[in-house]
C-alpha cells in the first residue's frame, strides 16, 4: 500500500485533533481575559475602598 492510503484513512482523526487544539487555545485565551479583568476590578476596589490614598479627582469627575 502507498501512502497515499494511510494519509486518506486519517482525514477524520487530524480534523478532530485540529479542532481539539484550536478548543484549547480558545478556553486559554478566555481564562487569561477573565483573569486580567477580575485583577483589574480588584484593583479598582482596593483603590476606591483603601482609606491610606488620596483620592484622585480626576477619576470622579468623569
Amino acid at each position: 500500500m502507498g501512502l497515499h492510503f494511510d494519509h486518506k484513512s486519517k482525514s477524520g482523526e487530524r480534523a478532530m485533533e485540529k479542532e481539539r487544539k484550536r478548543l484549547e487555545k480558545l478556553a486559554e485565551k478566555k481564562s487569561k481575559r477573565e483573569a486580567k479583568r477580575e485583577a483589574e476590578e480588584l484593583e479598582e476596589l482596593e483603590r476606591l475602598t483603601n482609606p491610606d490614598t488620596a483620592p484622585n479627582l480626576t477619576a470622579e469627575k468623569e
